[in-house]
């Protein structure tokens, strides 16, 4: 399982660090949220999008059934938690972020006690179980909003956003504004039933809910405790900033400053009345305190992360204090070919430095509503990309795919079924389009790679299945993108990766970015100190990285992983002074300290 870089950059150093092998045995994932409120910070988070990641039934979409028979690829991997994308009742316009009832499961996906079911199997292995939900909007289909349709006197006439909107002189109503929906076009649509108009942040199918009525609130405080009482773990939060607007509905967004767009695309406006209102913040500790009431019942602490996307950190922090255990963090999804170590860092740090005291960070490389890793960098960057994620302070979540480096497949306009896809019409389909980063789940080189025995598949198997998938790199081995993702998964274990403590190295090059982990609340003496080293850039770099951390000045490592290296083990030590790295190269140390290196 060793990695190690060519002999030349190797001496010969006896040091006071004599090299333990990291502990790799052992299947149970660590993650079991019994009786430790702080689980979640110990664990990796793997997304799970139902749809592709395996078909039980050869209809050719995923389902429960399906994932409860992989569950065992999550200890393979060291992975303690699992979050669900929807797989709740839905007429399928958004894939599943347009539900039609909160409180159950679709059939396509199973029954409620395949739900069920897919809870004790996994926490029978230590896996936790986080699922979506999806507080903004409901389905047209949902009973409430067909009560709501009925009239302006009815118990669910105010559980939406209504307007008469603007009366115009030829007698004919336009919308009360000019708010864009996010997939583009109008966010107002006109109802000949209610004789009104309502506001949807994204499909037209999708119409929000009106979280200035108390009774909503409540509702869905009754939706999280439905899904608490069978055994979930948590929640991601679906597209919180979106959650109020202005009561005032006669207010126009101003223009934003981004040029050459569309007036119908959402970049089009500066959303100050529909986006990140302070009101937000009160229904999230509403939640906490659900939370919090079943913390108390059962003893396991329910982690809730919410999906914030804010370029200026201001609104996201917020989430830190109103009951989210953390916000995403997106900054590395914003990596692409563009982006070297020094602009990594720069994500890091602008994260760290203005997180609140005493709070946890995160990071994420990818979800199902960007562009894979491996298309937004390129496919050399994958392993070294994984070993950013896993070994950077607090919580990781690893799209899923991504630990054999999965890439997006190619679709022709006539092949997108994603609505924002389809909505910003074929010559723009290519940029926002979701399709590739979602196709089915690589297991094998049998049929549609394992996925499904259908004679298609809701989405087509990437064509290079033969060779990328989970079995082949099984038999790969250690040089295989899965395995050196599962080695980095198990190294996460040592204390110095539990802590929120990082160290850059002064003066690295551009192209790479380097840090060092360790625990100064580690009872052992001396603590552990990891080094790890990324080129991020496009040429190959040389640097000095000796580190000084802990009172203690560190000049030589022993290599742990070399994501280009050989295999085999190694007790040979790398001198820090000239660390020479490939693009797309990293390099994982156990740092050692000679008698005379103290400071």
């Amino acid at each position: 399982m060793m990695r190690r870089r060519p002999s030349s950059s190797l001496v010969s150093l006896t040091c006071l660090c004599i090299y333990a092998a990291v502990v790799v045995m052992g299947t149970v994932a660590s993650g079991d949220a019994a009786g430790d409120p702080d689980w979640w910070k110990h664990t990796i988070v793997y997304q799970i999008y139902p749809r592709s990641f395996q078909d039980s039934d050869g209809d050719g979409v995923g389902d429960l059934r399906g994932i409860i028979s992989r569950l065992d690829h999550f200890n393979y991997m060291d992975i303690g938690t699992i979050w669900l994308s929807p797989f709740y009742p839905s007429p399928m316009v958004d894939f599943g972020y347009d539900i039609s009832d909160f409180t159950d499961v679709d059939p396509v996906f199973g029954t409620i006690q395949d739900f069920d079911r897919l809870i004790v199997e996994a926490h029978k292995r230590g896996i936790n179980v986080l699922v979506d939900f999806v507080p903004n909007h409901s389905s047209n289909e949902h009973l409430w909003f067909k009560e709501s349709r009925k009239g302006k006197d009815n118990p669910y006439a105010d559980y939406y956003i209504w307007d008469d909107g603007k009366l115009m002189p030829d007698g004919t109503r336009q919308p009360p504004n000019n708010w864009v929906s996010v997939f583009s076009g109008d966010a107002w649509t006109w109802d000949d039933r209610r004789q009104q108009f309502y506001f949807h942040q994204f499909t037209v199918e999708q119409p929000d809910l009106n979280y200035r009525n108390p009774k909503v609130r409540e509702e869905m405080k009754n939706v999280l405790r439905f899904w608490l009482d069978r055994g979930v773990d948590g929640f991601r939060i679906d597209a919180i900033g979106c959650l109020f607007e202005v009561e005032d509905l006669s207010l126009d967004e101003p223009r934003s400053k981004v040029a050459n767009v569309s007036s119908r695309d959402h970049l089009y406006l500066d959303h100050i009345y529909t986006n990140n209102l302070p009101e937000i913040h009160e229904v999230i500790r509403e939640w906490r305190d659900v939370f919090d009431e079943y913390e108390r019942k059962t003893g396991k602490h329910p982690f809730a992360v919410t999906e914030i996307y804010d370029e200026t950190y201001v609104e996201s922090m917020k989430y830190y204090d109103s009951g989210a255990d953390i916000p995403f963090n997106f900054d590395l999804i914003g990596v692409d070919r563009t982006c070297d170590g020094a602009c990594i860092r720069s994500y890091v740090n602008a994260w760290i430095e203005r997180m609140p005291q005493g709070k946890w960070p995160n990071f994420v490389i990818g979800n199902h509503d960007r562009h894979r890793i491996t298309r937004r960098k390129g496919l050399a960057y994958a392993d070294a990309m994984n070993v950013l994620l896993l070994t950077l302070p607090g919580t990781p979540t690893t799209y899923y795919g991504e630990e054999i480096a999965m890439e997006e497949i190619e679709l022709s306009f006539d092949q997108v079924q994603d609505p924002w896809g389809k909505n910003v019409g074929p010559e723009l389909f290519h940029i926002y389009n979701r399709d590739g980063c979602r196709s089915p789940m690589q297991w094998s080189d049998r049929r549609n790679s394992g996925f499904s025995s259908a004679q298609s598949t809701w989405l087509p198997v990437n064509p290079d299945y033969k060779t990328r998938n989970v079995e082949a790199q099984k038999i790969q081995g250690s040089n295989s993108h899965l395995e050196i993702y599962r080695f980095v998964a198990k190294l996460r274990r040592q204390s110095a990766f539990q802590s929120p403590d990082i160290h850059f190295p002064p003066d690295t090059s551009s192209g790479v970015i380097a840090y060092a982990r360790y625990n100064p609340r580690d009872p052992e003496t001396p603590s552990p100190v990891y080094l790890i080293a990324v080129n991020a850039g496009g040429v190959p770099t040389t640097d000095d990285l000796e580190v000084r951390v802990l009172g203690r000045h560190f000049k030589t490592g022993v290599v742990v992983l070399d994501t280009e290296g050989q295999e085999g083990r190694t007790e040979e030590e790398v001198a820090l002074k000239d660390i020479r790295l490939r693009p797309g190269q990293a390099l994982v140390l156990k740092l050692c300290q000679r008698s005379n290196d103290e400071l």
